[in-house]
């Protein structure tokens, strides 16, 4: 996947008059509303729709999702949490039930929500970063009621949702970058930079699933290279193919071992955030599935913290292999450095619910691993990723057109 794609900033006629009447101060914002209405959310007319932003900076996007919604008869309900929301709720009160409480209007429109769009738009993402350990683990489970909410009604099939991402000044500064430059990464990682989005993550779906269908079920898979040696066993269970349906951006392919099939050591290719505070240097052994040891250089507190929450905790809940070409560097936000191509995710805790996953720990937490370095993915045997990307000759080149 060595290609350049170019990122064209063609005008559709139909969709720029349509962004000239909005408030609209970008084309791709337009094109990325569209996308996560028509593909991700497949929303008709009659259903509701929680459009839900964490911060104020995403209310552009919040607008375009809002005047769709209504242009095709849906019933959108939006929520933007206030700036610096945590620090506000911890600094008002030292009553934790408080702190770890979901705000009652969202608890409601999770439960009866036909579709919900989340934004991560907040200027300062790691505020909790500086605050003590209990507080972090607070506000963190004031977002798990949530999230246990949603997983609920995903399997029941009453649910439909996507996480998406709004570019902010704050977000940008954690990447090392502008305003502007972060802005054109986050639009050509989720193809918005494209004249048709839709269109663009269907060749996506239609290439990884080549892949999927290799590693899917395997009885051996072995992930071998200088920072990872680990063996697992999928027996049974699919690999899900994530293309922009419930999170964009995307372009992974995720799977969920056998609990008790883990083996092996893996070390963290860069920071891994947990609670927002970042830990460094950090190696995991497992036997039989679970952490039997682990090393880091900072964080360890919030790491000790986290595998003492339950038996789940020190567990994989999924895996997952990056394939979108598009992103480049790591930026220090897990929802684009996951998805890169040649990166692969070690998910410990609760596990993706299409995976298969029989992990439901309240735990769920993140680290990236590099394999573009002489690594080597085998599926029984079969050669399926080499520097984590698939045999060129079986990949699709420019799926972005």
């Amino acid at each position: 996947m060595t290609a350049a794609h170019p990122a064209p900033e063609v005008t559709e006629p139909a969709e720029a008059a349509e962004a000239a009447d909005r408030p609209a101060p970008d084309l791709r914002t337009a094109r990325l509303a569209r996308t996560l209405l028509d593909h991700s959310l497949d929303v008709r007319s009659g259903e509701t729709v929680l459009i839900r932003s964490t911060g104020p900076a995403g209310e552009p996007l919040v607008r375009e999702l809002y005047a769709r919604c209504l242009s095709r008869g849906a019933l959108p309900s939006v929520y933007i949490h206030l700036a610096d929301e945590d620090d506000l709720v911890l600094d008002a009160t030292r009553d934790r039930r408080l702190h770890r409480r979901a705000d009652p209007m969202l608890v409601h429109l999770y439960d009866t929500a036909d579709a919900v769009v989340r934004i991560e738009a907040e200027d300062n993402p790691f505020a909790l970063r500086e605050r003590p350990p209990g507080d972090q683990e607070a506000r963190q489970e004031s977002r798990f009621s949530l999230i246990h909410q949603q997983l609920r009604r995903l399997a029941a099939g009453t649910l439909r949702r996507c996480t998406t991402h709004y570019p902010t000044d704050g977000y940008a500064r954690q990447a090392g970058m502008t305003t502007d430059a972060y802005t054109d990464l986050v639009h050509r990682v989720m193809l918005t930079d494209t004249e048709d989005p839709v269109r663009a993550w269907r060749h996506v779906r239609a290439r990884q699933q080549r892949i999927a269908d290799r590693l899917a079920g395997a009885e051996d898979l072995h992930v071998l290279g200088g920072d990872v040696d680990l063996r697992m066993s999928l027996r049974g269970r699919p690999v899900d193919n994530c293309c922009g349906r419930e999170n964009l951006p995307d372009g992974e392919l995720c799977l969920a071992p056998l609990e008790d099939s883990v083996r092996g050591w893996v070390r963290a290719g860069g920071p891994a955030y947990l609670h927002d505070t970042e830990v460094r240097d950090l190696q995991v052994w497992f036997e039989g599935g679970r952490v039997v040891r682990w090393e880091c250089s900072s964080g360890a507190q919030q790491v000790a913290a986290a595998l003492a929450v339950d038996n789940a905790a020190g567990r994989i809940g999924e895996i997952g292999f990056g394939l979108n070409d598009r992103v480049g560097r790591p930026v220090g936000y897990s929802l684009v450095d996951t998805k890169a191509a040649g990166r692969m995710s070690v998910s410990l805790g609760q596990g993706h619910t299409p995976t298969g996953s029989a992990n439901h720990s309240p735990v769920h937490w993140t680290f990236p691993v590099d394999l573009r370095s002489g690594s080597m993915v085998t599926a029984d045997g079969d050669h399926v990723l080499h520097d984590g990307l698939p045999d060129p000759t079986r990949w699709e080149a420019e799926p972005w057109k």
